[in-house]
């Protein structure tokens, strides 16, 4: 049911989400259980049976026929008593007459949202499901991380092809020089309602400074046939690559990432995060 949006945040990729079901609190606090009117030797009791259908078995052994006769001689017509009823425009009951009883009662079947991703990466697998309205989580995870480093993921040329790596890679810096992270991740997400999926971060904070360092993210969704490129160049935190997918169609995302090697980066250190985010739209 589209009543709200489930969102499932993976903070440098996990997200755990859970649900917890209320007591009933409604009207009715005990099941039906209505035991008088069964027969008695049932260990129940007899008392509304034997006070209501105490004449239950009066008619058992009758056939059905009941006998009038005349008296001999007597004129059938004085025994009409209510002249004005109407003998003739009657119905005969047989048995092929159209008799029914009928109660209509509405039904309505609520299934509830499930949203499940599963983002692989940094050999390792993490899977996050999303359980009915309101269910939705965000947490920092542990074990995962995008790491930009030279001697990982190594040096990246402008079209994501490798330029080698090493503590001491002898790779000058330049406009078309970046390096990698150590990992490509796979996430996949599913739903049994329409969803969206989108990738949100910003551009990554100097540590001990003010700087900032673009992030490159590289998306496919055809298992690496095709790319799609977006930069996370703003303070402020923004989606990219938002896609919406419709209800039972699973999908699978593919995100390589790599920052800029030029002689405008400043030495250091530079950290951020990044979300996989999904919602049922």
């Amino acid at each position: 049911m589209k009543l709200n949006w489930l969102v499932l945040t993976v903070a440098l990729m996990l997200v755990f989400s859970s649900a917890v079901m209320a007591d009933y609190t409604g009207v009715f606090t005990d099941p039906f259980d209505w035991a008088e009117g069964r027969p008695a030797g049932d260990g129940e009791d007899p008392t509304y049976w034997d006070t209501n259908y105490a004449d239950y078995d009066y008619h058992v052994n009758d056939d059905g026929l009941v006998y009038y006769n005349h008296v001999d001689g007597e004129d059938p017509g004085s025994l009409t008593l209510l002249e004005p009823l109407d003998r003739k425009g009657y119905t005969l009951d047989t048995d092929g007459r159209n008799q029914q009883v009928e109660i209509v009662i509405d039904v309505d079947a609520y299934i509830p949202c499930f949203l499940e991703m599963k983002l692989t990466g940094n050999q390792g697998t993490t899977s996050a499901m999303s359980y009915g309205a309101d269910a939705q989580g965000e947490t920092t995870a542990t074990g995962y991380h995008i790491v930009f480093d030279n001697e990982i993921g190594g040096y990246l040329n402008d079209s994501w092809v490798s330029l080698g790596h090493g503590q001491n890679a002898e790779i000058t810096p330049g406009d078309d020089v970046f390096i990698g992270a150590c990992d490509m991740f796979a996430v996949e997400v599913i739903s049994n309602d329409q969803y969206s999926y989108a990738v949100e971060s910003s551009s990554l904070l100097h540590q001990g400074g003010t700087s900032r360092l673009d992030m490159y993210m590289n998306t496919s969704y055809d298992n690496g046939t095709t790319w799609v490129e977006d930069v996370f160049d703003n303070a402020t935190a923004a989606e990219k690559y938002y896609i919406e997918r419709g209800a039972n169609v699973k999908s699978t995302f593919l995100h390589n990432f790599k920052v800029p090697f030029n002689m405008e980066t400043t030495h250091g250190h530079y950290d951020g995060e990044v979300i996989f985010r999904a919602a049922t739209i």
